[in-house]
């Protein structure tokens, strides 16, 4: 799977248009997980999404991005979980603009009509009843409604907000997991809390040892291998590390967004098809690096 941070536009009118999409589209969390994994979720100056559009908020919700200037648009990439904000807003507030990108989004007419079957039952059943209510008032002499019921109606409004409702659980709002990575940073007891400094650094300098513990030579394993360890990344940025200080905590998290992004690095080189057994070998020089760096750490004074 191509990484989507890879085909961010260096053009700012570009960017605008390409965000927009994402943002009308199904694959925001993958975007935003992989955005935040590099530049951390605290990252960036503005502290809400009131702070960055400002007055600008209604030309963003009436004529889209290309209302805000470059270093706006470039603010939300850094400050990624904004972004979530800002797509709940459009979708919400958002005019004729984003209504025409959301209709139009790839894969939303295929979700649109998998919500109408799951509705279709339901609606049967409101026609029915509606039927059944129109003979009972003919027998009683009842004229005829010029309108029917506004149930029928009603349910079809829902199976829309049912499609934006299922974009919206369905999407991940963090790291994106990675199914099977049970090993490393992300296996659930990974990350003790009641372990003195030394040790607690220690310790994760022996669960990234676990890499070289499979030894992937085709492409596909290879990829999912270096996915996993990737996802590690995000379980240690998102961690509170107790026993760690707060000058210990902002090293650890630095750290880890460097090796995020040499991993991401090493992930979209053999997606792209470079050869296995290179990557392999430059994603284990990244990991021993990681694991001296840790261990390197624990000795040093706090």
């Amino acid at each position: 799977m191509k990484l989507v941070a890879l085909d961010i536009p260096d053009d700012s009118a570009a960017l605008a248009g390409w965000l927009e999409g994402h943002l009308t589209g199904l694959d925001l969390g993958l975007l935003v997980a992989e955005l935040d994994a590099v530049h951390g979720s605290s990252a960036g100056t503005a502290d809400t999404l009131d702070d960055l559009l400002g007055n600008r908020r209604e030309l963003v919700l009436n004529e889209g991005l290309g209302a805000l200037p470059r270093e706006d648009l470039r603010r939300l990439l850094v400050q990624p979980r904004l972004l979530l904000d800002l797509q709940e807003l459009v979708l919400i507030e958002g005019g004729s603009h984003w209504q025409r990108l959301a209709a139009n989004a790839p894969g939303m007419h295929e979700r649109t009509e998998r919500v109408r079957a799951r509705l279709e039952p339901v609606l049967q059943g409101a026609r029915r009843a509606e039927d059944e209510r129109d003979q009972e008032n003919a027998v009683l002499h009842i004229p005829r409604r010029w309108h029917r019921s506004p149930w029928l109606g009603l349910l079809a409004m829902a199976a829309v907000v049912l499609v934006m409702v299922v974009i919206w659980y369905e999407r991940p709002h963090g790291p994106a997991p990675i199914a099977g990575a049970g090993w490393g940073w992300s296996r659930p007891d990974a990350l003790p809390q009641d372990l003195p400094r030394n040790a607690y650094l220690e310790r994760l300098a022996d669960d990234a040892e676990e890499w070289f513990k499979k030894r992937p030579d085709e492409a596909e394993t290879l990829s999912k291998r270096i996915a996993e360890f990737r996802q590690g990344c995000s379980v240690l940025i998102e961690a509170d590390h107790k026993p760690l200080s707060a000058k210990d905590r902002q090293w650890l998290v630095s750290k880890c967004q460097e090796w995020a992004a040499k991993l991401d690095a090493h992930l979209a080189a053999v997606r792209a098809g470079d050869d296995p057994l290179k990557v392999r070998d430059a994603t284990d020089g990244t990991v021993r690096k990681l694991i001296n760096a840790l261990r390197d750490r624990a000795k040093a004074t706090a």
